[in-house]
């Protein structure tokens, strides 16, 4: 990592891919960044490429839209799982509601709330001793309620509110819900964590 005190610099990426983020460009736009992470519905090469050109490790969960098998050489998926780096603990919850049978990576409101359970005792534990569960909670669908949509496919999980008042993660990301950023709200505060959607590109920093 780059010596710059505590400050921290990810490269969040969901759903589409940025031209100027799949070219020789990125390296001069984020070769500062600690690592990268995925929010799910994107190519497997394009993750691939990134990682080659900015040498920096990739934490991700697959969307809605990836296969059954999805897996990004050089990454490490944090579907239901925890991962390291440095100082920091990261976690993360993929896939999307359940909006049609069958559907890969598609989960009803109960099934998240079993998924989400059983991450949650390793949180608990850590926040006694560090006042977060978790760093940054990596997911592809928003909490319910919390930008999201009203269509089938893009209601957002109830579970993710668990996540965020129990673990109290600085960070919330995700894509899934397609936004214009100077027409709908990207971050929201919700108790101690900032919920941002990262759709397309977005560098987050704290």
């Amino acid at each position: 990592m780059i010596a710059r005190g505590n400050r921290r610099r990810v490269l969040a990426l969901s759903d589409q891919t940025v031209p100027y983020v799949y070219s020789p460009a990125v390296k001069e736009r984020f070769g500062d960044v600690d690592f990268i992470a995925g929010c799910g519905d994107l190519p497997r090469d394009y993750l691939e490429y990134v990682v080659s050109l900015l040498d920096r490790p990739l934490f991700y969960v697959p969307g809605n839209h990836d296969p059954d098998d999805y897996h990004v050489p050089g990454g490490q998926s944090v579907d239901g799982a925890f991962a390291r780096h440095e100082s920091l603990l990261i976690a993360g919850a993929g896939g999307s509601i359940r909006y049609k049978p069958p559907g890969l990576h598609q989960y009803t409101q109960r099934q998240m709330y079993q998924r989400v359970l059983m991450m949650l005792p390793r949180m608990l534990i850590r926040r006694l001793t560090r006042g977060r569960g978790v760093d940054l909670f990596i997911a592809h669908a928003s909490p319910f309620g919390v930008q999201d949509a009203r269509d089938p496919a893009h209601i957002g999980f109830k579970a993710f509110h668990g996540v965020i008042r129990l673990a109290r993660p600085r960070y919330f990301i995700h894509g899934h819900t397609h936004i214009h950023r100077n027409l709908e709200r990207s971050e929201t505060q919700v108790g101690d964590t900032c919920v941002v959607n990262v759709y397309p590109e977005r560098l987050v920093e704290w």
